[in-house]
Formats: structure tokens, sequence, C-alpha cells
């Protein structure tokens, strides 16, 4: 038999692949990361909801008083179809409502976590007619709402 046909022999016979202690070690690793990334994940969708409810309740505030302009006065029809479950569509996330009742010149927009939702570990959030924001009993009129 000559070399070149050895070294042939040789490289036909070599398998390919994985071993199964490699695979291991790949899965531990993947395993790993999921572990330690997965929370700061779901903190960043939670955060990022609340910040999308924030956002709805500056534009129903805006609602409330283009609606007063257009009619001249506070009642309960300047919040007509501005209240109710957030987001729209989908699961319901936060219940949104609004003080007084009757609407007057003073009225808050206050966005309550739905039980038992993605959202039900939140805090209320709150936006009043001043502009002052307040996540549970922090306030201010600041970007720090959401932090």
């Amino acid at each position: 038999m000559s070399v070149v046909n050895k070294i042939s022999e040789n490289l036909s016979i070599r398998q390919r692949g994985f071993t199964l202690i490699e695979l291991m070690i790949v899965v531990a690793i993947i395993g790993l990361l999921a572990t330690i990334a997965y929370p700061s994940y779901q903190q960043y969708v939670i955060k990022t909801k609340r910040t999308d409810m924030m956002s709805e309740m500056q534009n129903i505030a805006t609602q409330i008083q283009s609606n007063k302009l257009a009619q001249g006065s506070y009642s309960n029809d300047l919040i007509t179809g501005l209240g109710g479950s957030y987001p729209a569509q989908g699961t319901a996330l936060y219940q949104v409502t609004f003080a007084p009742d009757p609407l007057t010149s003073n009225w808050t927009i206050v966005a309550t976590p739905v039980a038992g939702g993605q959202m039900a570990s939140d805090d209320t959030l709150s936006l009043d007619y001043q502009g002052t924001k307040c996540r549970s009993t922090t306030c201010s009129t600041g970007d720090d709402w959401n932090d």
C-alpha cells in the first residue's frame, strides 16, 4: 500500500461532529446565559409597557384639553371614550379612570394595573391637570416619572 492510499484511508475513517461532552458544555453555557439575561429582559419589557402607558396618559390629557377648548367647559362629555382598559388591543394591562366625577378643571387621570396581569406588581400611575406625574406615592413634574 502506498503512503498516499494510507493517508486517504485514515482521513475517510475520521468521524466528524461533536462529542457528547462538547454538546453538554454548550448547553450549560447557553443555560447560564439565559439565566442571567431573562430577568433583565423581563424588567425591560415591564418598563417599556409602563412607558407606553405614561405616553398614553399624556395623549389622554391632551385630548381632554382639546375637547375642553372645543366645548368651552369641563364635563364628563370630555372624557367619553378615553377611559377603560389599556392597551385597547390585546391583553389589558391598566385600567384608566378619571377623578373627580363629574369632571372639573382639577382633573386627574389614574392608571391602575389590572390584577393578575403582567403589570399587576407595578405601581399606580397618575397625571393631573397641572402636569404632576405620580408613580405610587412619588410625584414630580420632571422626567423622573418612569424611573
